[in-house]
């Protein structure tokens, strides 16, 4: 049986049905019948997916969010039993929360040893799971299913590649038993190429409601969260913005870069100065756009246009829309465009619009561009001069942050003028790595810049995540935003006790971090490390950072931080 083919190839040629590019795991006991099979496909030249090990199971998921997030293309993770799922059981989550499709899968043994076959004692003491593995996913992944024959596995890996590519887009997930692994199966005479997802489109009746809507508004606004990761979804959006003349603000848990920079009307990332004016609030993929949830414009009336508008991963959810566009949203942008254009706008309106956004846009650059220009000459290391340092040395910089205290800050003062500049980590800290790690796979010709605060290091699984990065050439340069302190812990305990016995006595719980040397991982994989305090040594630091990048290296700069709370 060892040299037939087996359930191993029906899961690799589920895996070419659906083209998957990237077959990212963290490797288990159950998966030899895959790796056989992986090994014949090798051996004859069969066109099919390229298969990554990694060593953590966060590092594993994050990088097919972070690589499927740039591509729009799906992959495939292989875990391993229950302890393999419970460890990447967050970055699931993560996934599932940002709609990001993937297929996941790990197996099982459902003989423990008693029949023919031997899967090991490991399997019977401490790798089963009672009512099978998926009871670990069922609460973060849209589907779940064991395949406990190889005569539904092809299908059954298929079928669950496709829905996790439906509408709402997001993490599906097959079990597989070693038993159904290694029985023989032939493959079918025929395999279907399984198609993209179909296209959904809002109806026209709606799209002309709403270009009347905003043909007719006063003062428009757009309020964009999750948009940049489509390059046709990010055009679309300018150019319906430019149509009109309507100001862009980035959500403030925006995770992409949604809007160029640039651009005269941007506005940054708070709208609620302009909440008394505001007569039309058109949410573009924009889950939350206010907090608290029922702070809402007075006067405006609210048009929410996405994909998947109410989402089922959120407990409470307010965003007051009357009126909703579904479908795609690159799609729904260009037909709302051209409704638009059969309404003939008032022009005068338009232009006195686009001169008072200008201004109001040039506002806020003079604003950041003066924080920038202060930090240059303080003796400390702050975001807005962390910022002008990267967008000097390194022009085309793709930024993935995972920072919290510094958050708003680094979206405030990185620049990016086109979808693939800026990306935030999943949900769930500790993703930052593996996610860096994916989109960098995705884009091997940028330069990948993490932003990520001491203690969300930590959360990390350093080793792992250099470690892949050395090994297959995608360096990272890591920026560790070093405060010593978990400080959002500190500000909402000041928060919610204002003149308390901890800020009297300066004694805080599960604030304080004991520095140590981060930097000092990088040379594990022989990387660039270097501790900075000034501007001037960061200046030097990054130049030097960015000739180790050159060769393939890794680099970590711990940059000594104020250690205000906010």
């Amino acid at each position: 049986m060892k040299n037939n083919t087996d359930g191993g190839e029906a899961i690799l040629e589920a895996f070419r049905s659906l083209k998957v590019d990237y077959v990212i795991s963290s490797p288990g006991s159950e998966w030899p019948s895959f790796w056989e099979a992986l090994a014949r496909q090798k051996q004859s030249g069969t066109a099919g997916p390229t298969y990554l090990d990694c060593g953590h199971e966060i590092i594993a998921v994050s990088m097919a969010t972070g690589y499927t997030r740039v591509t729009g293309r799906m992959q495939a993770v292989l875990l391993h039993a229950g302890a393999g799922l419970l460890q990447g059981c967050m970055a699931v989550g993560g996934a599932r929360a940002m709609e990001t499709p993937m297929l996941v899968m790990s197996g099982e043994s459902v003989g423990y040893g008693e029949g023919r076959f031997d899967p090991g004692p490991q399997w019977y003491r401490n790798l089963n799971v009672v009512g099978g593995p998926q009871r670990l996913l069922e609460p973060v992944v849209k589907f779940a299913i064991q395949a406990p024959s190889v005569d539904m596995l092809y299908e059954s890996v298929v079928r669950a590649g496709e829905l996790a590519q439906r509408t709402p887009r997001g993490p599906t997930y097959v079990c597989a038993s070693m038993e159904a692994m290694i029985e023989g199966w032939a493959k079918p005479e025929q395999t279907r190429k399984v198609p993209p997802p179909p296209q959904l489109r809002p109806a026209a009746g709606d799209l002309r409601q709403v270009a009347a809507l905003l043909a007719k508004a006063k003062c428009p606004f757009i309020l964009v969260e999750n948009v940049g990761a489509d390059q046709e979804a990010f055009d679309a959006l300018v150019e319906l913005a430019e149509f009109l003349a309507i100001p862009v603000v980035d959500a403030p848990g925006a995770a992409v870069a949604n809007f160029p920079k640039s651009n005269d009307l941007y506005l940054g990332l708070d709208a609620a100065p302009y909440f008394d004016e505001m007569d039309l609030a058109l949410l573009v993929e924009n889950e939350a756009p206010w907090y608290p949830p029922s702070k809402a414009p007075k006067n405006a009336k609210v048009v929410s246009i996405g994909g998947n508008p109410l989402k089922d991963t959120l407990v409470y959810q307010v965003t007051g829309a009357e009126h909703y566009l579904e479908g795609e949203t690159a799609l729904t942008l260009r037909l709302l465009l051209e409704s638009l254009r059969k309404v003939a706008p008032d022009a005068d309106a338009v232009n006195a619009r686009r001169a008072r956004w200008k201004a109001e846009h040039d506002k806020l650059r003079q604003r950041l561009e003066a924080a920038e220009q202060k930090a240059s000459s303080e003796p400390t290391i702050t975001v807005p001069l962390v910022a002008k340092l990267v967008r000097d040395a390194i022009p085309d910089a793709v930024l993935v942050d995972e920072t919290i205290v510094h958050a708003r800050l680094v979206r405030e003062h990185f620049s990016w003028d086109e979808p693939f500049g800026f990306f935030r980590a999943p949900s769930g800290l500790g993703q930052g790595l593996g996610y860096a790690l994916g989109i960098k796979l995705a884009l091997p010709k940028r330069t990948v810049v993490v932003t990520i605060g001491d203690g969300t290091f930590m959360y990390n699984p350093v080793v792992p995540a250099l470690a892949f990065a050395d090994e297959h050439k995608l360096p990272l340069l890591i920026l560790i935003f070093n405060n010593a302190k978990y400080a959002a812990m500190q500000y909402y305990h000041d928060k919610f006790y204002p003149g308390s016995v901890a800020a009297a006595e300066k004694d805080y719980y599960g604030v304080n971090i004991k520095g140590i040397a981060y930097e000092e991982a990088a040379k594990m994989v022989g990387g660039y490390a270097k501790q900075v305090e000034t501007p001037a040594e960061l200046d030097d630091a990054l130049k030097e950072a960015i000739t180790a990048l050159q060769t393939g290296k890794s680099a970590i700069i711990n940059m000594i931080m104020p250690a205000k709370v906010r």
